[in-house]
């Protein structure tokens, strides 16, 4: 890519006259001059620097991604593949509207509302925040706001992208008593949000399908390994044939089977196993990971365009759109 310097000395003109030209201020440029300068600059493919005026200016076409990590991993939260594919697609989708994505991620949400308002952005997808959250996060930046998989009830002003959590709860649980399995523990990392609706999913199938439940069937799991591995051993003693362990993420489903595989237990045939999402891994497991599917392309693709339709003043049809679920029945149950 050739520098301004450089396109000045080809067209034989000054550096003003070229940045004038780049900056849209052609008034005093000759339309000789100005074609000869844009064509030079699509030639070397001339790429405007983003600085501190342009982010001063009314419109930065830039987008903020804000997620509140409250799952941490070993590496980094992009380490599930849900984040990593919510992120990749968000990227692309706006990079092809002309939109920039930054990208900020705390496990305090202060620290995020602090960053996200002292920056010029056209407006936030905010992932896995609490519905006040939302709200706060557009009051102080006065953009638009969407969410994807908002704790709590959508009241405010920003539009939300979820699924139907139940559902898919209550379609897995049924699916594991009609195999046979007579005692289902249910494995998440928190008792609010989506797992606390798949929990509910979960609450229904079994009351309907004649089974009492136990609140020692609702496991609490760590985001660290090490913790989830010492918890992982202490079920040991607890599982016999017929038992069941539904995961509330495929990436902790897909740790499972490992587990209980070096163990000797094998799956299905002693203990079935279960996950959330069907991220890209779930089919290659051995043996391959029944799941909820959910199209997590789909969900990205979902706030980019509500956001794009908000930046543009238009009102959704809807402020809590809920995509659809479908159970999908594989060899680890």
């Amino acid at each position: 890519m050739a520098t301004i310097r450089e396109i000045a000395r080809i067209a034989e003109v000054s550096t003003a006259t070229v940045s004038n030209v780049i900056h849209g201020n052609t008034g005093k440029v000759s339309p000789e001059k100005l074609a000869k300068i844009q064509i030079l600059l699509d030639q070397f493919r001339y790429v405007k620097k983003l600085g501190l005026s342009h982010l001063n200016n009314a419109k930065s076409r830039i987008i903020c991604m804000a997620i509140n990590a409250s799952k941490t991993y070993e590496n980094s939260i992009f380490a599930d593949p849900f984040y990593g594919q919510i992120l990749g697609v968000a990227e692309g989708l706006l990079q092809e509207q002309d939109y920039y994505l930054m990208i900020y991620v705390s496990p305090n949400v202060e620290d995020i509302f602090r960053t996200v308002a002292a920056w010029n952005i056209d407006g936030i997808i905010a992932v896995t925040f609490r519905a006040e959250d939302c709200d706060k996060l557009q009051c102080l930046t006065e953009k638009p706001v969407v969410s994807i998989d908002v704790i709590g009830e959508v009241s405010g002003g920003f539009v939300n992208i979820g699924l139907e959590d139940f559902k898919g709860g209550y379609r897995m649980t049924q699916h594991l008593i009609t195999r046979n399995y007579h005692d289902i523990l249910i494995l998440a990392n928190s008792d609010f949000g989506v797992d606390h609706d798949r929990w509910r999913g979960y609450r229904k199938a079994l009351d309907e399908g004649g089974i009492p439940y136990d609140s020692g069937n609702y496991v609490l799991i760590s985001t660290e390994q090490k913790r989830r591995l010492i918890l992982y051993e202490a079920l040991l003693s607890r599982l016999k044939k017929g038992s069941a362990l539904f995961f509330l993420s495929d990436f902790y489903a897909l740790e499972g089977i490992g587990f209980l595989s070096k163990n000797h237990i094998s799956v299905p045939n002693d203990v079935g196993v279960a996950g959330f999402d069907d991220t890209v891994y779930s089919r290659f497991s051995v043996p391959p990971l029944t799941t909820v599917h959910q199209d997590i392309s789909q969900k990205a693709a979902a706030a980019v365009e509500q956001l794009l339709l908000l930046l543009d003043g238009v009102a959704p049809a809807s402020r809590d759109i809920r995509l659809p679920v479908e159970l999908l029945i594989r060899e680890s149950t």
